[in-house]
């Protein structure tokens, strides 16, 4: 009985190790706050915490409810990977939460 039990655990910690192999190394964050400025490629937002936030937009960010460029002031969601690229930025309606529909 203590080798089937032995067997059990060892089987059970190898497959949540290959699992945790395939998952990504971070997951995204959730930023939210108003744009305060643009810094070359990056976004700088103060976030509702009041703490300044620096996000790395490029070509693959995908941006929704702006028609040409985020300016200071607008209040967003963003989508923010480990290393600070923004992997979406949403426009939002102030005190709704909810977002303006747009384009690019």
């Amino acid at each position: 009985m203590p080798i089937l039990l032995a067997l059990f655990l060892v089987f059970a910690v190898v497959t949540q190790t290959e699992a945790l192999e395939g998952s990504p190394a971070t997951e995204a964050a959730v930023v939210k706050g108003d744009v305060m400025y643009w810094e070359g490629d990056e976004l700088v937002v103060k976030e509702i915490s009041g703490r300044e936030a620096r996000l790395r937009v490029t070509a693959d960010t995908k941006i929704v409810g702006v028609v040409s460029r985020l300016k200071t002031g607008d209040k967003i969601a963003a989508q923010v990977g480990g290393d600070g690229h923004a992997l979406s930025i949403t426009l939002q309606i102030p005190d709704s939460g909810a977002t303006v529909p747009g384009v690019r």
